[in-house]
């Protein structure tokens, strides 16, 4: 039994990472952007 609670625990520490790794790219292309604009 508390095998299957770990790994449920790992999936669902695995979809906050991947969402995180989303935010983070996302703030990262914003960053990009930002500055492509202001060196152009």
């Amino acid at each position: 039994m508390p095998t299957m609670s770990n790994l449920r625990r790992r999936k669902i520490q695995a979809r906050q990472q991947k969402a995180e790794n989303i935010a983070k790219r996302a703030a990262k292309i914003a960053k990009k952007e930002f500055n492509a604009k202001k060196a152009g």
